[in-house]
Protein backbone atom coordinates (compact mmCIF):
# COMPACT_ATOMS: atom_id res chain seq x y z
CA UNK A 1 0.00 0.00 0.00
CA UNK A 2 1.36 3.55 -1.13
CA UNK A 3 1.97 6.42 1.17
CA UNK A 4 -1.11 8.33 -0.16
CA UNK A 5 -3.34 5.46 0.32
CA UNK A 6 -2.27 4.98 3.95
CA UNK A 7 -2.92 8.68 4.26
CA UNK A 8 -6.15 8.25 2.88
CA UNK A 9 -7.35 4.89 5.20
CA UNK A 10 -5.78 6.74 8.02
CA UNK A 11 -8.01 10.28 7.61
CA UNK A 12 -11.22 7.99 7.07
CA UNK A 13 -10.99 6.12 10.44
CA UNK A 14 -10.35 9.53 11.89
CA UNK A 15 -13.64 10.61 10.05
CA UNK A 16 -15.40 7.96 11.63
CA UNK A 17 -14.30 8.16 14.97
CA UNK A 18 -14.99 11.48 14.60
CA UNK A 19 -18.27 11.22 13.41
CA UNK A 20 -19.05 8.18 16.12
CA UNK A 21 -17.76 10.94 19.00
CA UNK A 22 -21.20 11.54 21.50
CA UNK A 23 -22.65 14.52 20.82
CA UNK A 24 -24.47 17.31 23.61
CA UNK A 25 -27.39 18.92 22.14
CA UNK A 26 -29.22 21.14 23.54
CA UNK A 27 -32.56 22.10 23.32
CA UNK A 28 -35.49 24.80 24.94
CA UNK A 29 -35.21 28.29 24.90
CA UNK A 30 -36.02 28.94 28.78
CA UNK A 31 -40.15 28.54 28.32
CA UNK A 32 -43.28 26.65 26.89
CA UNK A 33 -43.80 23.04 27.02
CA UNK A 34 -40.35 21.13 25.02
CA UNK A 35 -42.16 18.45 22.13
CA UNK A 36 -40.12 16.47 20.06
CA UNK A 37 -42.73 13.40 19.07
CA UNK A 38 -40.21 11.87 16.85
CA UNK A 39 -36.98 12.58 18.80
CA UNK A 40 -34.54 10.31 17.81
CA UNK A 41 -35.13 11.62 14.11
CA UNK A 42 -35.47 15.31 14.46
CA UNK A 43 -32.79 15.91 17.22
CA UNK A 44 -30.58 13.32 15.01
CA UNK A 45 -29.88 11.46 18.12
CA UNK A 46 -27.52 8.30 18.38
CA UNK A 47 -25.80 6.28 21.42
CA UNK A 48 -24.26 7.71 23.63
CA UNK A 49 -25.51 11.29 23.03
CA UNK A 50 -26.69 13.41 25.86
CA UNK A 51 -29.56 16.12 24.97
CA UNK A 52 -29.23 19.14 27.59
CA UNK A 53 -32.40 21.10 28.56
CA UNK A 54 -31.29 24.54 28.92
CA UNK A 55 -32.20 27.38 31.81
CA UNK A 56 -35.60 28.28 32.27
CA UNK A 57 -38.91 27.59 33.38
CA UNK A 58 -40.69 24.93 31.21
CA UNK A 59 -44.65 23.75 31.43
CA UNK A 60 -43.66 20.36 30.12
CA UNK A 61 -41.39 17.96 28.33
CA UNK A 62 -42.24 15.41 25.80
CA UNK A 63 -39.59 12.92 24.62
CA UNK A 64 -40.59 9.56 22.03
CA UNK A 65 -39.29 7.33 20.33
CA UNK A 66 -35.46 7.59 21.88
CA UNK A 67 -33.68 4.27 21.54
CA UNK A 68 -29.73 3.96 22.77
CA UNK A 69 -27.49 0.88 23.93
CA UNK A 70 -27.19 -1.30 26.93
CA UNK A 71 -23.55 0.50 26.19
CA UNK A 72 -24.28 3.18 25.44
CA UNK A 73 -27.29 4.82 26.59
CA UNK A 74 -28.89 8.02 25.72
CA UNK A 75 -29.08 11.05 28.45
CA UNK A 76 -31.57 13.43 29.39
CA UNK A 77 -30.26 15.86 31.25
CA UNK A 78 -30.85 19.66 32.77
CA UNK A 79 -29.09 22.72 33.63
CA UNK A 80 -28.51 23.25 37.01
CA UNK A 81 -31.38 26.50 36.57
CA UNK A 82 -33.89 24.54 34.64
CA UNK A 83 -37.40 24.00 36.50
CA UNK A 84 -40.93 22.20 35.45
CA UNK A 85 -43.70 24.38 36.80
CA UNK A 86 -47.70 24.36 35.87
CA UNK A 87 -51.08 25.03 37.34
CA UNK A 88 -52.64 23.57 33.76
CA UNK A 89 -52.47 20.00 32.82
CA UNK A 90 -50.27 19.47 30.48
CA UNK A 91 -49.65 16.20 28.05
CA UNK A 92 -46.05 15.00 28.91
CA UNK A 93 -45.49 11.75 26.91
CA UNK A 94 -42.94 9.70 26.48
CA UNK A 95 -43.22 6.61 24.32
CA UNK A 96 -40.52 3.94 23.09
CA UNK A 97 -38.12 5.01 25.10
CA UNK A 98 -35.39 2.46 25.62
CA UNK A 99 -31.61 2.25 27.05
CA UNK A 100 -32.45 6.17 27.98
CA UNK A 101 -31.35 7.91 31.47
CA UNK A 102 -33.21 10.72 32.51
CA UNK A 103 -30.87 12.83 35.02
CA UNK A 104 -30.75 16.17 36.98
CA UNK A 105 -34.47 17.40 36.91
CA UNK A 106 -36.50 19.27 39.00
CA UNK A 107 -40.06 19.90 39.59
CA UNK A 108 -42.14 22.59 41.58
CA UNK A 109 -45.52 23.18 42.11
CA UNK A 110 -46.07 20.77 39.29
CA UNK A 111 -49.95 20.41 39.34
CA UNK A 112 -50.20 17.08 36.66
CA UNK A 113 -49.03 14.34 35.61
CA UNK A 114 -44.97 14.89 35.58
CA UNK A 115 -43.87 11.47 32.94
CA UNK A 116 -46.46 9.12 31.29
CA UNK A 117 -44.23 6.15 30.05
CA UNK A 118 -45.81 4.30 27.11
CA UNK A 119 -45.10 2.03 24.17
CA UNK A 120 -42.29 -0.33 23.80
CA UNK A 121 -40.13 1.13 26.99
CA UNK A 122 -37.27 -0.32 28.65
CA UNK A 123 -34.14 -0.22 30.63
CA UNK A 124 -34.95 3.72 31.66
CA UNK A 125 -33.40 5.22 34.44
CA UNK A 126 -34.38 8.25 36.23
CA UNK A 127 -32.03 9.66 39.01
CA UNK A 128 -30.97 12.64 40.97
CA UNK A 129 -34.80 14.41 40.45
CA UNK A 130 -36.49 16.54 43.18
CA UNK A 131 -39.97 17.26 42.89
CA UNK A 132 -41.55 19.59 45.09
CA UNK A 133 -45.29 20.11 45.85
CA UNK A 134 -47.34 17.43 43.10
CA UNK A 135 -50.09 16.40 42.35
CA UNK A 136 -51.49 13.95 39.75
CA UNK A 137 -49.31 10.74 39.47
CA UNK A 138 -45.10 11.61 39.00
CA UNK A 139 -44.04 8.82 37.20
CA UNK A 140 -46.91 6.46 35.14
CA UNK A 141 -45.51 3.50 33.26
CA UNK A 142 -48.53 2.30 31.80
CA UNK A 143 -49.96 1.31 28.76
CA UNK A 144 -53.67 -0.03 28.24
CA UNK A 145 -52.49 -1.38 24.75
CA UNK A 146 -50.10 -3.45 26.45
CA UNK A 147 -51.59 -6.60 27.61
CA UNK A 148 -48.93 -9.46 28.24
CA UNK A 149 -49.05 -12.15 26.12
CA UNK A 150 -46.23 -14.44 27.23
CA UNK A 151 -43.25 -11.96 25.63
CA UNK A 152 -41.25 -9.43 27.34
CA UNK A 153 -41.57 -7.55 24.68
CA UNK A 154 -44.75 -6.84 26.29
CA UNK A 155 -44.00 -5.57 29.38
CA UNK A 156 -42.53 -3.00 31.01
CA UNK A 157 -39.32 -4.00 32.03
CA UNK A 158 -35.58 -2.57 33.98
CA UNK A 159 -37.03 0.81 35.20
CA UNK A 160 -34.78 2.35 37.76
CA UNK A 161 -35.18 5.47 40.26
CA UNK A 162 -32.20 6.42 42.01
CA UNK A 163 -31.79 9.77 43.98
CA UNK A 164 -35.47 10.72 43.40
CA UNK A 165 -36.61 13.04 46.17
CA UNK A 166 -41.00 13.32 46.36
CA UNK A 167 -41.58 15.63 48.60
CA UNK A 168 -45.00 17.41 49.21
CA UNK A 169 -47.73 15.21 47.11
CA UNK A 170 -51.33 15.02 46.95
CA UNK A 171 -54.00 13.06 44.83
CA UNK A 172 -51.92 10.54 43.17
CA UNK A 173 -48.77 7.90 43.87
CA UNK A 174 -45.89 9.20 42.97
CA UNK A 175 -44.38 5.73 41.30
CA UNK A 176 -47.37 3.72 39.71
CA UNK A 177 -48.34 1.83 36.44
CA UNK A 178 -51.67 0.29 38.06
CA UNK A 179 -55.44 0.75 36.49
CA UNK A 180 -56.61 -0.77 39.78
CA UNK A 181 -57.72 -3.87 38.17
CA UNK A 182 -55.27 -7.02 38.84
CA UNK A 183 -56.44 -9.53 36.30
CA UNK A 184 -56.27 -7.68 33.03
CA UNK A 185 -52.75 -8.29 32.20
CA UNK A 186 -52.17 -4.75 31.26
CA UNK A 187 -48.67 -3.00 31.55
CA UNK A 188 -47.39 -5.78 33.65
CA UNK A 189 -43.88 -4.79 34.78
CA UNK A 190 -40.67 -6.80 35.65
CA UNK A 191 -37.52 -6.14 37.60
CA UNK A 192 -38.35 -2.80 38.88
CA UNK A 193 -35.63 -0.72 41.50
CA UNK A 194 -36.56 1.58 43.57
CA UNK A 195 -32.99 2.92 45.12
CA UNK A 196 -31.75 5.27 47.56
CA UNK A 197 -35.58 7.92 47.07
CA UNK A 198 -37.17 9.96 49.63
CA UNK A 199 -40.99 10.26 49.87
CA UNK A 200 -42.10 12.70 52.15
CA UNK A 201 -45.30 15.03 52.93
CA UNK A 202 -47.72 13.22 50.73
CA UNK A 203 -51.38 13.99 51.88
CA UNK A 204 -54.19 13.05 49.99
CA UNK A 205 -57.43 14.50 51.44
CA UNK A 206 -59.58 12.95 49.09
CA UNK A 207 -58.90 9.66 48.26
CA UNK A 208 -55.80 7.41 49.33
CA UNK A 209 -53.26 7.02 47.13
CA UNK A 210 -49.79 5.50 48.10
CA UNK A 211 -46.15 6.19 47.17
CA UNK A 212 -45.47 3.53 45.09
CA UNK A 213 -47.94 1.74 43.64
CA UNK A 214 -47.03 -1.07 41.25
CA UNK A 215 -49.30 -3.54 40.20
CA UNK A 216 -48.78 -7.02 38.30
CA UNK A 217 -45.20 -5.81 38.98
CA UNK A 218 -42.30 -8.83 39.50
CA UNK A 219 -39.10 -8.60 41.25
CA UNK A 220 -39.52 -5.42 42.55
CA UNK A 221 -36.55 -4.16 45.13
CA UNK A 222 -37.34 -1.03 46.77
CA UNK A 223 -33.74 -0.51 49.08
CA UNK A 224 -32.52 2.47 51.27
CA UNK A 225 -35.27 4.17 50.64
CA UNK A 226 -36.90 6.85 53.27
CA UNK A 227 -40.90 7.33 53.58
CA UNK A 228 -42.16 9.85 56.06
CA UNK A 229 -45.11 12.14 57.05
CA UNK A 230 -47.69 9.74 54.21
CA UNK A 231 -50.89 10.79 54.93
CA UNK A 232 -49.90 12.59 58.19
CA UNK A 233 -49.66 16.31 56.86
CA UNK A 234 -53.59 17.82 57.45
CA UNK A 235 -56.04 14.91 57.10
CA UNK A 236 -55.39 11.47 57.91
CA UNK A 237 -58.05 9.40 56.23
CA UNK A 238 -58.86 5.83 55.34
CA UNK A 239 -56.17 3.38 54.14
CA UNK A 240 -52.73 4.99 53.13
CA UNK A 241 -49.81 3.08 53.00
CA UNK A 242 -46.42 4.11 51.65
CA UNK A 243 -45.61 0.73 49.25
CA UNK A 244 -49.06 -1.21 47.72
CA UNK A 245 -49.59 -3.64 44.95
CA UNK A 246 -49.27 -7.43 43.37
CA UNK A 247 -46.65 -9.74 42.06
CA UNK A 248 -43.82 -9.92 44.01
CA UNK A 249 -41.11 -6.95 46.00
CA UNK A 250 -38.14 -7.62 48.10
CA UNK A 251 -38.27 -4.21 50.27
CA UNK A 252 -35.15 -4.29 52.74
CA UNK A 253 -33.12 -1.62 54.40
CA UNK A 254 -35.47 1.22 54.52
CA UNK A 255 -36.88 3.64 57.16
CA UNK A 256 -40.62 4.43 57.64
CA UNK A 257 -41.83 6.96 59.77
CA UNK A 258 -45.14 9.10 61.37
CA UNK A 259 -47.04 7.56 58.31
CA UNK A 260 -50.86 6.59 58.55
CA UNK A 261 -50.78 3.18 57.14
CA UNK A 262 -48.85 0.36 56.07
CA UNK A 263 -45.72 0.21 55.13
CA UNK A 264 -45.84 -2.49 52.30
CA UNK A 265 -49.26 -3.74 52.05
CA UNK A 266 -49.08 -6.85 49.40
CA UNK A 267 -51.21 -9.36 47.45
CA UNK A 268 -48.70 -11.67 46.63
CA UNK A 269 -48.43 -13.83 43.17
CA UNK A 270 -46.09 -14.69 41.23
CA UNK A 271 -45.94 -14.97 37.34
CA UNK A 272 -46.48 -18.44 35.27
CA UNK A 273 -43.57 -17.00 32.83
CA UNK A 274 -40.38 -16.16 31.91
CA UNK A 275 -39.50 -17.75 34.85
CA UNK A 276 -40.97 -15.13 37.39
CA UNK A 277 -42.68 -18.48 39.05
CA UNK A 278 -39.41 -19.92 40.88
CA UNK A 279 -38.32 -20.55 44.12
CA UNK A 280 -37.27 -16.75 44.11
CA UNK A 281 -40.77 -15.31 43.15
CA UNK A 282 -41.48 -14.58 47.06
CA UNK A 283 -42.84 -11.54 48.74
CA UNK A 284 -39.41 -10.49 51.30
CA UNK A 285 -39.74 -7.86 53.54
CA UNK A 286 -36.71 -7.31 55.91
CA UNK A 287 -33.82 -5.24 57.60
CA UNK A 288 -36.82 -2.13 57.71
CA UNK A 289 -37.01 0.25 60.83
CA UNK A 290 -40.57 1.42 61.06
CA UNK A 291 -41.04 3.80 64.06
CA UNK A 292 -44.33 6.75 65.32
CA UNK A 293 -46.61 5.01 62.63
CA UNK A 294 -50.16 4.96 63.19
CA UNK A 295 -53.33 3.20 62.63
CA UNK A 296 -51.93 -0.18 60.32
CA UNK A 297 -49.24 -2.92 60.61
CA UNK A 298 -46.18 -2.44 59.21
CA UNK A 299 -46.91 -5.49 56.89
CA UNK A 300 -49.89 -7.26 55.33
CA UNK A 301 -50.27 -9.73 53.16
CA UNK A 302 -53.34 -10.39 51.35
CA UNK A 303 -54.79 -13.23 49.62
CA UNK A 304 -55.25 -12.32 45.60
CA UNK A 305 -58.82 -12.97 44.55
CA UNK A 306 -59.82 -16.17 42.45
CA UNK A 307 -61.58 -13.90 40.02
CA UNK A 308 -58.54 -11.94 39.47
CA UNK A 309 -56.75 -15.62 38.88
CA UNK A 310 -59.33 -16.63 36.68
CA UNK A 311 -59.39 -13.55 34.50
CA UNK A 312 -55.27 -13.95 34.15
CA UNK A 313 -55.02 -16.89 31.59
CA UNK A 314 -53.30 -19.27 33.77
CA UNK A 315 -50.62 -16.40 34.37
CA UNK A 316 -51.02 -15.71 37.67
CA UNK A 317 -51.03 -17.50 40.76
CA UNK A 318 -50.74 -17.07 44.65
CA UNK A 319 -47.44 -16.48 46.35
CA UNK A 320 -46.16 -16.09 49.77
CA UNK A 321 -44.54 -13.70 51.88
CA UNK A 322 -41.23 -13.88 54.06
CA UNK A 323 -41.13 -11.03 57.19
CA UNK A 324 -37.49 -11.33 58.95
CA UNK A 325 -35.23 -8.71 60.87
CA UNK A 326 -37.54 -5.69 60.89
CA UNK A 327 -37.96 -3.48 63.79
CA UNK A 328 -40.95 -1.83 64.49
CA UNK A 329 -40.96 1.34 67.52
CA UNK A 330 -44.02 3.01 68.86
CA UNK A 331 -46.35 2.36 66.57
CA UNK A 332 -50.15 3.74 67.21
CA UNK A 333 -53.30 2.09 66.97
CA UNK A 334 -55.36 5.59 66.59
CA UNK A 335 -57.90 4.03 69.09
CA UNK A 336 -59.58 7.33 68.94
CA UNK A 337 -60.23 6.77 65.11
CA UNK A 338 -62.84 4.25 66.00
CA UNK A 339 -61.22 2.07 63.10
CA UNK A 340 -61.00 -1.90 63.67
CA UNK A 341 -57.39 -1.64 63.01
CA UNK A 342 -54.33 -2.50 64.57
CA UNK A 343 -50.78 -1.47 64.53
CA UNK A 344 -49.03 -4.50 64.94
CA UNK A 345 -45.93 -6.00 62.85
CA UNK A 346 -47.86 -8.07 60.40
CA UNK A 347 -51.64 -8.56 59.23
CA UNK A 348 -52.29 -11.72 58.22
CA UNK A 349 -55.27 -12.29 55.90
CA UNK A 350 -54.31 -15.10 53.94
CA UNK A 351 -51.59 -18.45 53.91
CA UNK A 352 -48.25 -19.09 53.20
CA UNK A 353 -46.60 -16.50 55.08
CA UNK A 354 -42.91 -16.73 57.38
CA UNK A 355 -42.50 -13.87 60.47
CA UNK A 356 -39.12 -14.80 61.85
CA UNK A 357 -36.49 -12.84 64.14
CA UNK A 358 -38.18 -9.25 64.17
CA UNK A 359 -38.27 -7.08 67.44
CA UNK A 360 -41.22 -5.09 68.19
CA UNK A 361 -40.95 -1.84 70.93
CA UNK A 362 -43.70 0.13 72.58
CA UNK A 363 -46.51 -1.17 70.44
CA UNK A 364 -49.39 0.79 70.11
CA UNK A 365 -48.29 2.97 72.40
CA UNK A 366 -51.72 5.22 72.52
CA UNK A 367 -53.27 2.59 74.38
CA UNK A 368 -52.20 0.00 77.65
CA UNK A 369 -49.42 -2.31 77.25
CA UNK A 370 -51.26 -6.02 77.35
CA UNK A 371 -49.21 -8.76 78.09
CA UNK A 372 -51.60 -11.38 76.56
CA UNK A 373 -51.67 -9.68 73.43
CA UNK A 374 -50.10 -10.77 70.29
CA UNK A 375 -48.10 -8.02 68.67
CA UNK A 376 -46.51 -9.54 65.62
CA UNK A 377 -49.39 -10.85 64.09
CA UNK A 378 -52.79 -10.10 63.67
CA UNK A 379 -55.45 -12.56 61.77
CA UNK A 380 -57.72 -9.99 60.11
CA UNK A 381 -59.91 -12.54 58.06
CA UNK A 382 -59.42 -15.53 60.88
CA UNK A 383 -56.69 -18.48 61.18
CA UNK A 384 -54.52 -18.38 57.83
CA UNK A 385 -52.83 -22.18 56.90
CA UNK A 386 -49.34 -22.86 56.59
CA UNK A 387 -48.47 -19.69 58.90
CA UNK A 388 -44.73 -19.88 60.60
CA UNK A 389 -43.98 -17.31 63.32
CA UNK A 390 -41.17 -17.84 65.24
CA UNK A 391 -38.58 -15.96 67.32
CA UNK A 392 -39.80 -12.58 67.40
CA UNK A 393 -39.47 -10.44 70.51
CA UNK A 394 -41.87 -7.68 71.52
CA UNK A 395 -40.56 -5.59 74.63
CA UNK A 396 -42.90 -3.02 76.66
CA UNK A 397 -40.43 -0.14 76.57
CA UNK A 398 -37.34 1.09 74.68
CA UNK A 399 -35.24 0.62 78.07
CA UNK A 400 -36.07 -3.22 78.37
CA UNK A 401 -35.28 -3.30 74.50
CA UNK A 402 -31.58 -2.72 75.24
CA UNK A 403 -30.97 -0.86 72.21
CA UNK A 404 -28.53 2.48 71.77
CA UNK A 405 -30.90 5.07 70.70
CA UNK A 406 -33.35 6.46 68.23
CA UNK A 407 -31.21 6.97 65.38
CA UNK A 408 -29.29 4.00 64.49
CA UNK A 409 -31.39 1.45 66.33
CA UNK A 410 -28.60 -0.47 66.81
CA UNK A 411 -28.42 -3.09 69.99
CA UNK A 412 -26.49 -2.67 73.02
CA UNK A 413 -23.76 -4.64 74.54
CA UNK A 414 -26.59 -6.02 77.21
CA UNK A 415 -29.59 -5.91 74.98
CA UNK A 416 -31.69 -9.05 74.83
CA UNK A 417 -32.08 -9.36 70.80
CA UNK A 418 -27.91 -9.55 70.99
CA UNK A 419 -26.93 -13.30 69.50
CA UNK A 420 -30.56 -14.07 70.08
CA UNK A 421 -31.30 -15.55 66.08
CA UNK A 422 -31.69 -19.16 65.12
CA UNK A 423 -30.09 -20.53 62.08
CA UNK A 424 -29.63 -18.21 59.04
CA UNK A 425 -31.81 -16.63 55.88
CA UNK A 426 -29.56 -17.43 53.10
CA UNK A 427 -30.60 -14.68 50.90
CA UNK A 428 -29.99 -12.32 53.62
CA UNK A 429 -25.77 -11.60 54.42
CA UNK A 430 -26.15 -8.08 54.97
CA UNK A 431 -28.15 -5.88 58.13
CA UNK A 432 -29.78 -2.58 57.78
CA UNK A 433 -26.68 -0.89 57.03
CA UNK A 434 -24.97 -3.50 54.95
CA UNK A 435 -22.96 -4.59 57.56
CA UNK A 436 -22.33 -8.20 57.90
CA UNK A 437 -25.46 -9.92 59.31
CA UNK A 438 -23.88 -12.62 61.05
CA UNK A 439 -21.90 -11.75 63.46
CA UNK A 440 -20.26 -13.63 66.81
CA UNK A 441 -22.44 -16.80 67.92
CA UNK A 442 -25.23 -16.06 66.52
CA UNK A 443 -27.53 -12.67 64.13
CA UNK A 444 -29.55 -10.07 66.30
CA UNK A 445 -32.99 -9.85 65.89
CA UNK A 446 -34.05 -6.70 64.42
CA UNK A 447 -33.24 -4.94 61.42
CA UNK A 448 -29.44 -3.71 62.63
CA UNK A 449 -26.11 -6.27 63.75
CA UNK A 450 -25.03 -4.66 67.13
CA UNK A 451 -21.15 -4.55 66.89
CA UNK A 452 -20.57 -3.94 70.50
CA UNK A 453 -18.10 -6.55 71.85
CA UNK A 454 -18.37 -8.59 68.82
Amino acid sequence: MGLAAVAALAALVSGLALAAAPQRIVIGTGLGHLRYPDAQATLKLRPGDTVWIAPGRYSGLSLSNITGTAEQPITITCDPDTVFTTSTPQSNEFRNIAFVRFENFRFENYKCRAMWITGASHDVLFKDFVIKDASDYCFYVYDSAKVFDGTKASTFYNFRWENVTVDGKVNGASITNTDYSIGNLKSVALDFEIYKCTFKNHDNGAQAFAAITLDKCFNLHVHECSFSDIGMAKSPIGHNVCIVGSGYFRVYNNRFTRQWGNDVRIFPMKLNALGYNGPDAVNRFYNNISWEKRKYPMYEHNQVRQADLDSSSGYFSRAASEVYFNTLYRSRRAADSGSAYVATLVDVYGPDVTVKHNVVIEPEADVAFDAKRDYVCHFGAGPQGRVVVENNLVFRDWASAGLVDTETFAPGAASPVRDAAAGRVGYITKDHYNQNRYEGAAADIGAVEGRVGK
